[in-house]
């Protein structure tokens, strides 16, 4: 089961509020006619089921498979619900509505949900640096220098901790990116996708680059190669 909070933190993740975009997606993903995962909370079960109709502010779904999760899905105090659309990973949140018997079996209208998260589906998942090698992030904003170090990092996106909230969709000019020792500094432009609030009252800050020019993805990619291999060697020594 999806969490939706650590979702947003990922800066590769697209959230959709506007109510056209919504239903855009929503409608090509029924005519796709494939099914969608439900997770009836508090439950930790999941169950498969198929978008039957879409209205104006409510989706009738069909009973779940298998059908004991009717009962759960009643029960719930929300629902979490995730489908593949154009290769993306799509999440949401929603609430039982309403229910009615549908010809011998029964139907479930669920609301609209108010934003959809969608996930590309990349080549090249998240990683996080080594704490003994860190991966440093410098920049200017809101005429103050930070440099801190990298939390994660994907072909294009990156994650760092700071002490106070970036707006999102800030660009942040002149970024650079210090890796060890053999691998050269890149410098790029980052658009802020999220700024969540930790426990520790830091933000993680998740950005996505912009324009990336083949040579800086070049030496992005040659270093997360060398991570998974640093990591995957690490997991075999230890057992």
């Amino acid at each position: 089961m999806f969490d939706i909070k650590k979702l947003k933190e990922n800066p590769d993740i697209n959230i959709y509020t506007k109510k056209q975009e919504i239903h855009t997606i929503l409608k090509g993903f029924l005519n796709q006619k494939k099914p969608m995962l439900l997770y009836p909370v508090p439950f930790n079960d999941e169950y498969q089921t198929n978008i039957v109709r879409i209205k104006e502010d409510s989706l009738t779904i069909d009973s779940l498979l298998p059908k004991s999760g009717n009962i759960k899905l009643l029960e719930s105090s929300y629902i979490k619900a995730t489908f593949k659309f154009n290769s993306n990973e799509h999440y949401f949140l929603s609430k039982l509505h309403n229910y009615e018997k549908e010809k011998d079996y029964f139907v479930f209208d669920i609301y609209k949900p108010i934003e959809i998260l969608s996930l590309e589906k990349r080549k090249f998942f998240r990683i996080g640096p080594s704490v003994n090698e860190p991966v440093r992030i410098s920049f200017f904003v809101d005429g103050k220098y930070l440099e801190t170090i990298l939390f994660d990092l994907s072909g294009e996106g990156f994650s760092f901790l700071i002490d106070y909230p970036v707006e999102k969709h800030t660009v942040l000019e002149g970024v650079r990116i210090k890796f060890p020792a053999e691998l050269p500094e890149i410098t790029l432009r980052l658009e802020v996708r999220s700024a969540v609030r930790l426990d520790n009252l830091k933000y993680k800050v998740g950005a996505a680059a912009i324009n990336i020019k083949p040579k800086e993805q070049d030496i992005l990619f040659r270093y997360i190669f060398k991570r998974q291999r640093e990591i995957v060697a690490a997991s075999k020594s230890f057992f």
